[in-house]
């Protein structure tokens, strides 16, 4: 298995991948700060609105990397034949999935840190702005954040289903939608929900893998 994962991350480009990671905490105070800035400014909505911009980059973020790693490979039938000793086609797609997961939320983890410090240390030194933050905020995002990459795991079991690539990328928008704003409500506010619909992606998932392995799929 650890050399699987070696081999994982070499196809993945992990550099590029940290690359991209860097580029993303750049972008996303540029995309951010207009709203936060402009007055009135958003108050308490401010540190969610940070919040869901990195949910949706990295759900997006995470639909790619599914489509191309994963739907992608199965459905050119390359999935088994880089591989010179033999492995469960199971045991492959947990590696795949389980390794953009853990990457994915590892780094929407470390944004959430590096964006929520850095407008929080804004608030502090600039005049008129207000980044209100508090532990069980932070909590909070945490929780949801990890259950939105939870939930995004289950644009691979569109992608299967419909034999498409560009469907987990499409439904990753989907999902983003999903969680917006609607009258100053957003279901992504919502803890047990995202909680509830975490769940719902890992079974999602869970169940893909079983029916590729049981039926051999070649989408």
């Amino acid at each position: 298995m650890k050399e699987l994962i070696k081999i994982e991350l070499k196809k993945m480009s992990l550099k590029k991948e940290v690359r991209n990671l860097v580029i993303t905490n750049v972008v996303i105070p540029l995309i951010a700060l207009a709203p936060l800035m402009a007055p009135p400014g958003l108050g308490d909505e401010a540190s969610f609105l940070v919040d869901l911009i990195i949910r949706a980059t990295f759900i997006v973020w995470q639909s790619i990397l599914i489509s191309s790693l994963v739907v992608g490979e199965i459905k050119t039938k390359t999935l088994m034949q880089l591989y010179t000793y033999p492995i469960k086609r199971s045991t492959l797609i947990i590696a795949k999935v389980g390794l953009i997961f853990v990457i994915v939320l590892g780094f929407s983890l470390i944004t959430n840190l590096i964006q929520h410090s850095l407008f929080s240390g804004l608030a502090l030194i600039l005049p008129n702005f207000s980044y209100p933050l508090s532990l069980s905020a932070i909590v909070g995002m945490v929780i949801s954040g990890t259950s939105a990459v939870m939930l995004a795991m289950m644009t691979l079991t569109v992608g299967v289903w419909m034999k498409s690539t560009i469907a987990p990328i499409v439904t990753s928008f989907l999902i983003v939608s999903l969680m917006g704003s609607f009258n100053g409500f957003s279901l992504a506010n919502n803890l047990a929900f995202m909680m509830m619909m975490g769940v719902v992606g890992i079974v999602c998932v869970l169940f893909s893998i079983h029916e590729i392995t049981k039926n051999d799929l070649i989408v």
